[in-house]
Formats: C-alpha cells, structure tokens, sequence
C-alpha cells in the first residue's frame, strides 16, 4: 500500500514518537528518551511536509488517517501545508510575493536575531492567512481543516486534564521545538539567497534561491538537506532529492552548498565568521 519501501522511516518516526513519550508518561521522564524526542519532532515536521507534497499511501482512506495522526502528534495540522507552503512559497520561491520570505522582516539578513525571530514573524502572516483559508474550504464543503484542529485541541486538553505536568514536559515543548524547526527552517534555507522571482531574481533563478546542507542532516531528516532539488521537483519522492541536487548542483552558487548544518550555524549564525558569504549582496 505504500507507494515507496523507503516511506517506513516515515512511518518508524510516526510510531516511536508517541511512544516514547506514553513510556515517559508511564514511567518517568528519561534524559536520553527525551532528546531523541526532540529530534523526532524535527523529524516528523520533515514527514509531514513531505507528505503533504507527495502522498505515503496508495490509499485515499491511509492518507488521511495520517494528516489525522500527524496533526494530533505534531500539534500542527496537515492542511496548513497547503495555503502557506504549496500554495504560496512554492510558487513565489522566495520572491516579493512569498508570504515567509525573510527579507520581508527587515531587509536582506543573515544573523542569530533574525533567525530567533523569524517563527514568531512568519506566524503574524501565516496564522491569518490560515483563519480565512479554513471557512474558505468549508464553503466548498471540506471540514477536514475543522476535524484536524479540533482533534488536535481535544487531544491536548485530555492530557493536560490527566497530568498537566507530565503534558507540558512530554507534549507541549517537543511539540514546541518541532514548530520552530519547521518555521525556523525556512530561514536556514533562504535567508540571504538571492529571490527566486520579482525584480531582484537573477538569469539562473531557483538555483540560487535556496541553500543546500549536504551531510548527516539529510540522513536523520529524509533528505530535507537538498531545498534547491526540492524547488526545482516537489512532486518527487524524497529519496531521489541527492540525485536530483547532483544533477543541478552545478547551477547552484557555491557559498549555498553546505556540507554540514551545525558547522553553518555555528560559523554564519553565531561566530559571524566572514569566510563565507551570508547574503547574495555581499561582495
């Protein structure tokens, strides 16, 4: 019923999360459980958003009983994907018309500050965009939206009315941590990488729209590394991004390749090393 055999590290993810965290629940909190918590909620962010762009399942019945699950775990619902991501960043790629886009909160940056900030800001644009999504789909009769928002609150608030302690610790921060990943990642991404559309696109745009981790980042996150090949083929399988960015890479400037995340962050975001361009203006 899969569509791809590689769909069950998707699916591993979706089953050892909320286990980990009913073991905890049970029977106490656990250091080393729970930082493998906190990656698994990046992790089900990646599953989602590739979900949304190309359905796991074969089945029509299978897909929608994990947008359910994926809402209720991740705290977020499936269909904001499709207003905000599919429906705006994907066709806008980073351009003027982009509703996320990182220069729209103070110019073209690249910094700590702005990578704090720009969950909380994106959420200004993105929160009342998706309020007048929801009564727009009903209108045309989908309540699906409704459905996901309204399992995802009584799902909390029963777990909050058990143990408001152990909800706040076991739900509500890796919950917490895997919405600012799936904000913040936008800003890894694309902060200071030239827009993909509008005035200030160049001759060779996407390509150097997006910036690209290379490493252990995609082995962990189901190849969420390669955002250019993403652009470029979103309705392709997740698996088949490396030879995607293989095929394109040499179109993609070479201060947005990066081998590994962490040495990113630490060098641009935190230690403002200048070995490196930040921003497509730089000289």
């Amino acid at each position: 019923m899969l569509h791809r055999w590689r769909d069950l590290q998707s699916l591993a993810y979706l089953v050892a999360y909320p286990s980990l965290m009913a073991y905890q629940w049970f029977y106490g909190f656990h250091a080393v459980l729970f930082a493998i918590m906190l990656v698994l909620s990046v992790g089900l962010s990646v599953v989602q958003h590739h979900h949304t762009h190309l359905r796991i399942w074969k089945s029509k019945f299978m897909n929608r009983l994990t947008d359910w699950l994926l809402s209720i775990v991740q705290g977020v619902p499936s269909f904001v994907f499709f207003p905000s991501h599919i429906g705006n960043h994907h066709k806008h790629t980073h351009g003027p018309e982009d509703e996320t886009r990182t220069y729209r909160f103070g110019g073209h940056h690249n910094h700590i500050i702005g990578y704090l900030l720009h969950p909380f800001q994106a959420l200004t644009v993105l929160v009342p965009s998706l309020l007048t999504y929801i009564p727009r789909r009903a209108k045309k009769g989908d309540h699906w939206p409704w459905i996901e928002l309204t399992s995802i609150v009584l799902v909390s608030l029963t777990l909050a009315l058990i143990d408001v302690r152990a909800w706040f610790l076991l739900v509500v921060l890796p919950q917490a941590h895997g919405l600012h990943w799936l904000l913040a990642s936008n800003y890894l991404q694309h902060a200071g990488a030239r827009p993909g559309t509008g005035p200030e696109a160049s001759d060779v745009a996407p390509h150097d729209a997006s910036r690209n981790f290379t490493g252990l980042v995609n082995l962990v996150w189901l190849n969420i590394g390669y955002h250019n090949a993403h652009h470029l083929e979103p309705r392709t399988h997740w698996a088949d991004m490396p030879e995607v960015h293989r095929r394109e890479v040499e179109n993609v400037p070479s201060w947005l390749v990066e081998r590994s995340l962490l040495v990113y962050f630490i060098r641009t975001l935190m230690l403002r090393f200048k070995s490196k361009r930040r921003t497509f203006i730089e000289a």
